[in-house]
């Protein structure tokens, strides 16, 4: 490849200039690396994907040069082992260089879709940490690379993970700075409403059961048992809020009966017009507390937003599992949408119950998991989550 020493040095310090500009919005911030690297050594693509080592997946983030349809064929979620370039160079610790990728291990899939020729897997390592990394490739054509070329892209590869390894820690300092006042917020109201209501219910029974009729007695006992309900979903939430915040989540997949836990999970969400559509003997390599808090969190918010029927479906594709939780009520305002996995938000109509952070919270355990959470409008009407997770 006709690349010249300067013009990659050039690159070497517009990347640098980039990286150190104090400007942490990571995604806009790694796509101008990707450029400087395409500037520098002549790709055509250039992108940047994340590993999760907790279950060994890449998930595509940011790129350069990658057209539409290309960005659309992009795969969710990748298991490493899928691919021997990404092993070796996680292995080494350096850039692997691939000159004829017909001697790689890669999905056929892929390679149609992007029509791979000679490529480069640089690893983003930071303190001896993977965290994800760089491809580049000339769009299918062959092309040659020298060994200084190679060691220098591996440089390239620690200034990357050296911004992201800084920009992860800035984004928790403001993340937990954010986390403060809304919890403030919440504990005064959110937390407050049950909890009074479960009181003002317990004071009344104590003191005026004998004078309340058999009806009365149960509205009551009805209502304990929603508010005790509401409250203890609140502080499940606020739980897993303060793990993913610590990032103290852990990862351990197990191998579950889908089947099984799905119907476990609707009859504990007492989720009345919900049926489930998956094959029985359906299996897969999940963590299963993660599968729970996910799947309760989207049956709950269809049961609150939704109407029935609600219909929970699982089907596997290759390595990776997909649930999919929707139903036949309203579904999401086109404008809130963009909004609807931040933490602490409620759509325009949304009742007041519910404190915003079940979709959230769920989006970060499917991402902690190596997986995705996407909503679509169902059709005719209603919404559509679908869950996707490497299943082994």
């Amino acid at each position: 490849m006709a690349t010249k020493p300067h013009i990659q040095l050039e690159a070497l310090h517009s990347l640098a200039r980039a990286l150190a500009g104090g400007e942490f919005r990571s995604r806009a911030v790694l796509e101008r690396a990707c450029a400087a690297v395409a500037d520098g050594f002549g790709f055509d693509r250039v992108g940047i994907i994340r590993f999760v080592p907790e279950t060994s997946t890449l998930v595509p983030f940011a790129g350069y040069g990658l057209t539409s349809s290309e960005t659309r064929a992009l795969p969710a979620v990748l298991p490493v082992s899928h691919f021997d370039a990404f092993r070796r160079a996680l292995d080494t610790s350096r850039a692997v260089f691939v000159a004829d990728p017909s001697n790689e291990e890669l999905p056929d899939d892929l390679s149609r879709s992007f029509g791979l020729g000679s490529f480069v897997i640089v690893p983003l390592v930071s303190e001896g940490r993977c965290l994800g990394f760089l491809t580049c490739d000339e769009r299918g054509e062959q092309f040659a690379l020298d060994p200084a070329e190679v060691d220098l892209l591996t440089t390239f590869g620690t200034l990357i993970a050296a911004f992201v390894e800084k920009a992860i820690e800035h984004g928790e300092l403001r993340r937990l700075n954010e986390l403060k006042s809304q919890f403030a917020a919440l504990a005064s109201h959110e937390l407050r409403t049950p909890a009074a209501a479960i009181y003002g219910a317990v004071r009344t029974l104590d003191e005026r059961e004998d004078e309340l009729d058999p009806e009365q007695r149960a509205e009551l006992r009805r209502m304990l048992t929603q508010q005790a309900k509401r409250l203890l979903e609140l502080v499940e939430n606020l739980l897993d809020l303060s793990r993913l915040e610590a990032d103290s989540i852990r990862i351990a997949p197990e191998r579950i009966d889908v089947a099984e836990r799905l119907r476990t999970i609707i009859d504990a969400e007492v989720a009345e017009g919900a049926t489930l559509d998956a094959p029985v003997g359906l299996d897969a390599t999940v963590d299963a507390d993660a599968f729970d808090r996910i799947v309760s969190n989207l049956l709950a918010n269809a049961v609150r937003h939704g109407s029935p029927p609600i219909v929970v479906s699982a089907l596997r594709r290759d390595s990776r599992l997909e649930v999919t939780i929707e139903d036949r009520g309203p579904g999401v305002q086109e404008a809130f949408v963009g909004s609807l996995f931040e933490r602490f938000t409620r759509g325009p109509t949304d009742s007041s119950e519910g404190a915003g952070l079940g979709l959230s919270i769920a989006l970060s355990f499917a991402r902690a998991h190596g997986g995705t959470l996407t909503y679509e409008p169902g059709q005719p009407h209603g919404a559509r989550f679908r869950l996707v997770l490497p299943a082994g």
